[in-house]
């Protein structure tokens, strides 16, 4: 830890100077503000002694300098005429801590000691926080990945709300939490609520919190988890499958930023940031009477759309290498390998579970590897199977994947859909009769799952 004294007292900056150096410190000093301010400008400092009367400076002037070009740097008011005022003005600035001469050896010890601690665990924070960047950092160096990747940089320190868009396990949570952890909220909560896994009548409770006694089994408050995201980030995803009359409730929550708990009249407020995601298409869901267009417009306001991995496919071999080494640290495997016709198979496949489902089958066969080097005969079935170009999954692909039922369905509707279509030929009316549904509410099915006529 390198720190700076700066005092027009000759013997205090050396007294000061000799005792964190016996300590093991490295000290210099400067007997006025304006040689000080430029050590600190060519010189890396941890700690600045400063003293409030300066011969070319008030100290409570130069603090506010210093912490305006090196806001990391710590300072600790130093005065042989100390007061109250002084020292409230000082601790107001930043600074972080306020010493009266006669300086004591004792006191200075123990105030290095605690900044010392506090730098220390700024920085493990610090590295903390970056590792967990890495975590959610979007893989790979396709044209659709650098433009998210840009968008996302260039929204995520703003208050928007943003509506996320895509396919099942393409990656939209993984999206929300990188835009709050590159926020300015990314000390604050990012709180999820999965709009389709629980259900309509204690989703509000869930949402807003109750009293003691609003209704049966309520027998403490509880706070809701849009009071608990203050000043930090709500995520709702899969807001296409909240309950009507909720979605009214929630419109009025972002028109006022206010709500009571159930069974309270008393109002709470609450600083979030909303981030929604959805892989319905919520225009079609609005034409169904589903969805609250003014609550679309009110969550849409910046729209960002997670392409599917068939649309880029470059990446798949920086994902799979991503998920082998995740694979083998986490399950304490040597590391492994992937065979050059297996990895062929992998970048022709379509991938109807995305990213998810690449993840899971890549850490299959990491697990199930007896070799080093993971071969075609390590792959699951849905890639070894002779129509494996028409980008299938059957029932016991489905189970091996272990899909949520949710998505299990949709890659299940959306398989024989298209093999209806095949079947008569891409005839609308032929296919809407076999499926008994009626001809636009397959157009919106096609669009919505993006089928299209090979």
């Amino acid at each position: 830890m390198k720190i700076l004294i700066i005092d027009d007292e000759v013997n205090i900056c050396t007294t000061i100077k000799d005792i964190l150096e016996d300590e093991g410190y490295s000290a210099d000093f400067s007997i006025n503000f304006s040689e000080g301010f430029q050590k600190l400008k060519s010189q890396l400092y941890d700690v600045v002694f400063l003293d409030i009367w300066l011969p070319d400076k008030d100290g409570v002037i130069g603090l506010q300098e210093i912490k305006s070009y090196f806001p990391e740097i710590e300072v600790v008011m130093i005065s042989g005429h100390g007061n109250i005022e002084n020292a409230v003005e000082s601790i107001k600035f930043g600074a972080y801590d306020f010493l009266e001469k006669p300086l004591s050896l004792d006191r200075i010890l123990l105030v290095i000691k605690n900044l010392k601690d506090k730098i220390e665990l700024t920085q493990h924070i610090k590295e903390y926080k970056l590792d967990y960047l890495k975590k959610y950092d979007l893989l790979g160096n396709s044209p659709q990945i650098k433009e998210l990747r840009a968008k996302i940089e260039k929204i995520a320190q703003t208050n928007a709300r943003v509506l996320i868009t895509g396919e099942n396990g393409t990656g939209k949570e993984h999206v929300a939490r990188l835009i709050h952890l590159l926020s300015k909220r990314s000390s604050k909560r990012f709180v999820e609520i999965n709009c389709s896994a629980i259900p309509s009548e204690l989703m509000e409770s869930e949402m807003f919190g109750y009293e003691a006694g609003a209704f049966t089994g309520a027998l403490n408050d509880k706070i809701g988890l849009f009071e608990a995201a203050d000043k930090g980030t709500i995520f709702l995803d899969e807001i296409g499958d909240m309950d009507i009359n909720l979605q009214a409730k929630l419109l009025r929550v972002l028109e006022t930023g206010e709500f009571t708990r159930v069974g309270s009249i008393k109002t709470i407020k609450s600083d979030f940031r909303l981030i929604t995601a959805t892989n319905k298409n919520l225009e079609d869901e609005i034409s169904a009477n589903n969805f609250r267009e003014d609550l679309y417009y009110r969550i849409s306001v910046v729209p960002i759309h997670v392409p599917p991995l068939r649309e880029r496919k470059t990446d798949i071999p920086v994902l799979i290498e991503h998920f082998i080494n995740e694979a083998c640290v986490t399950n304490g495997i040597e590391k492994k390998t992937i065979d050059k016709g297996l990895l062929e198979k992998m970048i022709n496949y379509s991938w109807p579970g995305n990213v998810r489902q690449l993840k899971n089958a890549v850490e299959r066969m990491v697990v199930l590897s007896d070799s080093s080097i993971i071969t075609l005969n390590d792959a699951p079935p849905f890639l070894t199977e002779a129509n494996n170009q028409q980008s299938k999954l059957n029932i016991e692909d489905l189970m091996a994947e272990f899909y949520p039922l949710k998505h299990a369905k949709d890659i299940f509707e959306k398989d024989y859909i298209e093999k209806v279509l095949e079947l008569t030929g891409w005839n609308i009316s032929k296919a809407s009769k076999i499926l008994e549904i009626e001809r636009t509410y397959l157009h919106k099915k096609i669009k919505h799952f993006q089928i299209s006529k090979e």
